[in-house]
């Protein structure tokens, strides 16, 4: 909005300015003419002066004039008007210069636009009175609808001119408005990317703490933390993790081996009696940040396992239907499993796996059953 109230400041002072160059070749012949050549030139003077002023207010506040300077400015445009009854011959009255009353006071109008309601009506109303006084005299040289023209100027550009601020400032406001969601968006995108970066190595930390933890598994959760040192470097510097990246199976650029995020998502998960079966994937692949999420959701699947399940043997199968062009991971535990209906998910299973993968396009459902093991399964398409 600030960039908006200054486009609009320059812009009432381009109308003043534009009316005191036009005035300036009348002066000569007004003060000549004018019965109050003293009067006119006086007149004249302090409209410059004013014009001058208010150029360089609005230029070094970068807008417009706050509402008392503005009331005074209306104020001197209608004195303009009225004093010009006495200063300006009637036949100069209409179409010339030399009256330049009524162009200044028009000026003034259009900088007023961007006032409060009753204030615009307020200073239209005081206005276009003074400028029916102003013309009223010329009747006798002018025809009706001439004088009622001239009149009707006033209201109709000061109209337009209000119309097209309030509007200008309608669009800087909502562009502002936009501008504005557009971060929250990112920001809350930023942070959702932090806490899945960070959930898997939170989750190995806490292991690793445990000073009972066997060493087997120890060994394994080093291993772990190394690859998430690596993913979180990536995520800090904006790029993808390097090691991943020259160690995947990548069949197409932009794509990635399905087998491939399934193996390395089970890296270091040889404590939980894993037992894959992804040879009916072979070949099929998908898209590098859908494998990314598909990765990151099985191995919070799995940490969640070792957490929480007290599992012996966790199946990993993979299965894909080319006529179709689907596939579908499941990861089946026999641990203690939960009632999904009065668990509540956390992080792992309810953003990493079923919210993250739904950004994906990916369908994530989780079945479990006290006493019985999970399963999640996880489906897509090949185009994915």
């Amino acid at each position: 909005m600030a960039g908006v109230e200054q486009v609009l400041g320059l812009v009432f002072v381009g109308a003043r300015v534009a009316t005191l160059l036009q005035m300036i070749p009348a002066l000569p012949q007004g003060v000549q003419v004018s019965p109050e050549p003293v009067e006119y030139a006086v007149l004249w003077g302090t409209a410059a002066v004013v014009t001058a002023a208010v150029a360089v207010a609005s230029v070094v506040r970068r807008r417009g004039l706050p509402p008392a300077a503005v009331a005074c400015d209306v104020a001197l445009a209608v004195g303009f008007l009225v004093a010009g009854t006495e200063s300006v011959p009637v036949p100069y009255r209409i179409g010339s210069w030399v009256g330049w009353a009524p162009g200044y006071a028009l000026a003034v109008v259009i900088s007023a636009a961007g006032m409060r309601r009753t204030f615009w009506f307020t200073a239209m109303g005081s206005v276009t009175v003074a400028y029916v006084y102003f013309f009223s005299g010329a009747a006798t040289v002018a025809n009706r609808s001439t004088l009622v023209g001239d009149s009707l100027t006033v209201v109709v550009l000061g109209g337009l001119a209000r119309i097209g601020v309030r509007y200008i400032r309608r669009v800087a406001r909502d562009a502002d408005e936009a501008r504005a969601r557009v971060a929250e968006l990112a920001r809350r995108e930023e942070e959702h990317r932090a806490q899945l970066t960070m959930h898997n190595a939170t989750t190995i930390m806490q292991l690793l703490s445990d000073p009972e933890l066997p060493a087997a598994t120890r060994a394994q959760l080093r291993e772990q933390a190394a690859a998430e040192v690596r993913r979180m470097r990536a995520y800090l510097r904006g790029g993808a993790d390097p090691a991943r990246a020259a160690g995947s199976a990548v069949e197409q650029p932009g794509r990635i081996s399905l087998r491939a995020v399934l193996e390395e998502a089970m890296t270091g998960f040889a404590d939980l009696g894993l037992e894959p079966a992804l040879d009916l994937v072979d070949g099929v692949t998908i898209g590098a940040h859908v494998g990314e999420a598909i990765r990151g959701a099985t191995a919070s699947v799995l940490h969640n396992v070792r957490r929480h399940a007290g599992a012996s043997m966790v199946i990993v199968h993979a299965d894909a239907w080319p006529e179709t062009g689907r596939w579908e991971v499941t990861v089946r535990d026999n641990g203690s499993g939960f009632d999904t209906a009065t668990t509540p998910l956390g992080t792992g299973l309810g953003r990493q796996v079923l919210a993250e993968l739904a950004r994906h396009g990916l369908a994530a459902s989780i079945d479990s059953t006290p006493g019985l093991g999970t399963r999640v399964t996880i489906e897509g398409n090949v185009a994915g």
